[in-house]
């Protein structure tokens, strides 16, 4: 059972001519313009949602020279990881020393370098998560995101780092400057986060 849409009269439940019996309205065209219309103003709306989620997007990830540099700085220390980052066994640890150890099996017996293993593994996800997440620093709150994501990262590699000397690791500088890197795209999130905000 449906009412006619312009009288409001009952229609019967197997009433399939196209005009109402009460009034003569076109029950399939009645009020047709209107639904185009509102049809139109909604596509119009998704169309604009989808245009300021997209320069949103743009603005986070290339939208300044902030925006750049945050965007190099979730690398670097990827790349930074290259650098000699631990010492073990009287040896300096790097990223490629690692894949060596992986690729030849030996990075799993060892419990020292499973665990600088385990550290380079926790830079290049936080890294990685990092970039995702930071696409979208536009929204409300994309700034704490983006620093407990970060904060988040620096924790875990400082403290899988306290691992490794524990079990009779040491340091070396790409430590450092890892860290470095990582403490400065905390610093370059509100940066992005300002110059997003004065727009």
């Amino acid at each position: 059972m449906s009412n006619c849409p312009k009288c409001g009269e009952k229609l019967g439940r197997f009433y399939f001519k196209q005009t109402c019996p009460h009034c003569g309205a076109n029950l399939m065209y009645y009020d047709f313009e209107n639904s185009l219309k509102n049809d139109a103003e909604q596509a119009e709306r998704e169309f604009d949602a989808v245009e300021r989620l997209l320069n949103g997007i743009k603005a986070s990830a290339i939208g300044s020279v902030a925006a750049v540099l945050r965007l190099v700085c979730f690398l670097l220390p990827i790349a930074a990881l290259l650098l000699p980052v631990f010492t073990a066994n009287g040896d300096s640890v790097n990223l490629i020393g690692i894949i060596k150890s992986v690729t030849g099996g030996g990075v799993f017996g060892d419990t020292l370098l499973t665990l600088c293993f385990a550290d380079f593994v926790c830079v290049v996800a936080f890294a990685l998560v990092s970039i995702v997440v930071s696409l979208f620093s536009f929204t409300k709150n994309g700034l704490k995101r983006n620093v407990v994501i970060s904060s988040a990262g620096i924790a875990a590699f400082s403290g899988i780092y306290i691992a490794v000397i524990s079990a009779g690791g040491g340091l070396a500088y790409g430590f450092f400057v890892v860290l470095a890197l990582q403490i400065v795209t905390v610093a370059l999130h509100f940066a992005v986060s300002k110059k997003i905000n004065a727009e």
